[in-house]
């Protein structure tokens, strides 16, 4: 019914009010182990609820790795196999050793019980083996960081080695990790982390990536750029009759108060971020519209992800007289997750801004003034400073930081950006008749989604992102 985090335990209260103190990686085990995908999912969130996730935080960031590596692992395929569930039920009770043992700080037989946790996994016919392949590299890792604390570096940077090629990756989580703090001079240390940096640390990677084309050298046509090919983006008309409905039935007017326009473009971005909860794992209404899906979670009691939010804003938007569009940012390489945001178009100051229905986010720079998608990249880009707003948060729950934020999440999430050439009501309803819009990407130069080098790239500046 309810947790909180206490160092690495975390006390569940349940329905008869009764409160068990639990290490949190037997939570995850378990939850994993008896593939409870649904009871693991409900642990992340009452974890994330009462715990702020930053990259300064070490501990939690680890736990999130946890928790998206086991949530990806794939277990189902052993579901009806009686050897999967002998297997279940002795990793199980191996995890809960390893996690009073760790407790007790008696880091020899944490080792110990690693070393029979892997043996276990490696007795498995091989078909399990396939299916559960994930939990070598978390065991390695854990591997590691026992023998580190026991002073034994060579054993520790072995298994160190045998984790990242096993395909435990978080760049950011191990140089952070204070279990494995004796290693840090090691060259075998070094080397590893050099390789786990190149597809793990976000911000360096979205650093390294090239960037746009802003000369006239791809002609199509007689004194023509590429840029100069594409066609413009639409707005829908705010007297088109749905979204004058739409300004009605929520009567925008009042929501968004009678300020400025920056005022205007904020509180429709607080009263969207407010008016339906965030759920990443929602599946998509069927009718994608702020009216219908603002009624649907209402009904259902239920969220929506960030694509939908993002197309509710920029409605309101439309509705309200301004340009907006909604801007799928997405990584070099898919991990867990892209990421849609809004650009609102202010005439005040002559720009496009970064709105986050999300995390009711916006981002200024170190003077105040506020970004849009394309500055915000930059400067992450080039180490300047940009600025989170105080009142960023995930579902008025968990106080979001630039650090996390920005240069860890949406650093992963900005290495190019898609979005749709028309903005308009119903964006993505699927109905009789629907004309789909053309999509536009933009691309660092010489980088393709698909893997084929050589894609065009297209000017941040002309295509006003």
């Amino acid at each position: 019914i309810s947790c909180s985090l206490v160092g690495s335990e975390m006390c569940i209260r349940d329905r008869s009010g009764s409160v068990k103190t639990v290490h949190f990686r037997t939570i995850l085990f378990n939850a994993i182990l008896l593939n409870k995908r649904y009871l693991l999912i409900w642990y992340t969130i009452c974890f994330l609820k009462d715990k702020e996730i930053t990259l300064s935080n070490r501990n939690h960031m680890k736990t999130v790795f946890l928790i998206i590596t086991m949530l990806c692992l794939g277990l189902s395929g052993m579901a009806q196999n009686n050897e999967k569930k002998e297997f279940e039920r002795k990793y199980s009770a191996l995890t809960q050793e390893v996690a009073n043992a760790r407790k007790q700080k008696d880091y020899k037989k944490a080792e110990k019980l690693n070393w029979e946790k892997l043996k276990l996994y490696q007795g498995l016919p091989q078909q399990l083996q396939e299916n559960a392949k994930n939990i070598t590299g978390l065991v390695y890792y854990d591997l590691a960081c026992y023998q580190a604390l026991q002073g034994k570096k060579k054993a520790a940077l072995k298994n160190f080695e045998k984790a990242f090629n096993s395909g435990w990756n978080d760049y950011n989580h191990a140089k952070g990790d204070s279990d494995i703090d004796n290693l840090r001079k090691e060259k075998k240390y070094l080397e590893i982390m050099a390789k786990m940096r190149l597809d793990s640390d976000h911000l360096y990677i979205l650093q390294q990536a090239e960037g746009y084309n802003r000369t006239e050298t791809k002609p199509i046509c007689y004194n023509e750029s590429v840029t100069d090919t594409l066609p413009r983006f639409t707005y829908m008309n705010p007297n088109d009759s749905n979204l004058v409905q739409l300004r009605k039935h929520f009567n925008l007017d009042s929501i968004a108060g009678s300020g400025d326009e920056i005022s205007k473009i904020k509180n429709l971005l607080y009263w969207v971020h407010n008016i339906v909860p965030h759920d990443g794992n929602s599946r998509n209404p069927e009718e994608r519209n702020t009216i219908a899906m603002v009624e649907l979670c209402k009904k259902e009691n239920r969220g929506v992800n960030c694509r939908m939010m993002a197309q509710m804003l920029n409605e309101c938007y439309l509705a309200m007289g301004f340009n907006s569009r909604f801007i799928t940012c997405m990584p070099k390489v898919m991990i867990n997750d892209c990421h849609v945001i809004n650009a609102v178009y202010s005439n005040t100051l002559d720009k496009w801004l970064w709105m986050d229905p999300t995390f009711n986010a916006y981002v200024t720079d170190e003077k105040g003034n506020l970004l849009g998608i394309g500055e915000v990249r930059e400067r992450l880009r080039n180490n300047q400073p940009v600025v989170l707003n105080e009142d960023a948060n995930w579902n008025n729950k968990n106080k979001q930081t630039k650090e996390y934020y920005l240069d860890y999440y949406m650093a992963k999430n900005l290495y190019y950006v898609t979005c749709p050439l028309q903005s308009e009501y119903n964006a993505e309803t699927n109905y009789p008749g629907k004309k789909w819009p053309m999509y536009i990407s933009l691309v660092p130069e010489g980088y393709s989604s698909n893997g084929k080098p050589g894609a065009t790239a297209y000017d941040l500046s002309l295509i006003h992102i």
